[in-house]
């Protein structure tokens, strides 16, 4: 009965598998603009034990609907290069990092995102705009996240694990620094997501 049990549990795990397809970012290390924007960042982090680096003028906008025009989208500059990657449409603009920030603090996270650059992999994950962040037992949540000004998204206090986002005006990329630099938590990062599970 249990090896009958198994066998029906591992089918519907195939079956549920085989509508989705995975979607990676397609390699553009031979992508020269690419290379460039990252470097031209000034911005590393660690996100998932990889290393990546912020795309100065790279953006990412979840795909709506085909007849969005492009102050909708963001296009609002010259754009260098263009992507996709799961259901986010990529860009890469001649914005500075300045006016990019500028641009990711008046435009609503939900339908635009900071992309970054993985040398390991050649490919470009989406900046999600959350902060994962694994804290000591000397501290909880609510506490960390009131320090910092960031709103608790949510929190898994049995793994001593919680997701924030960070105000309007707010630089992820400093917040997250000096969480790790606070002694309040074990390890704090940026979330990207490079790779995405798309229904076939």
């Amino acid at each position: 009965m249990k090896l009958l049990l198994l066998v029906t549990l591992s089918c519907l795990s195939l079956t549920a598998c085989a509508g989705s397809e995975i979607i990676r970012s397609s390699g553009i290390q031979e992508n020269p603009i690419v290379a460039q924007k990252a470097n031209a960042s000034g911005v590393s982090f660690v996100s998932n034990s990889d290393q990546y680096q912020l795309i100065s003028g790279g953006q990412a906008v979840k795909k709506v609907s085909s007849s969005l025009s492009a102050t909708q989208t963001g296009y609002s500059s010259e754009v260098l290069w263009k992507g996709t990657n799961g259901t986010f449409e990529l860009s890469i603009t001649d914005k500075t990092l300045a006016q990019q920030r500028a641009q990711a603090s008046s435009i609503s996270s939900s339908n635009y995102n900071q992309i970054a650059y993985n040398p390991r992999t050649g490919g470009i994950g989406v900046i999600t705009g959350q902060i994962i962040v694994s804290y000591t037992g000397n501290f909880d949540a609510e506490s960390i996240g009131l320090s910092y000004s960031m709103q608790l998204v949510q929190d898994f206090a049995h793994l001593k694990t919680a997701f924030y986002t960070v105000n309007n005006g707010q630089d992820i990329f400093l917040i997250t620094n000096s969480l790790n630099q606070s002694g309040l938590v074990s390890n704090a990062e940026v979330e990207v997501i490079e790779n995405f599970a798309v229904p076939m």
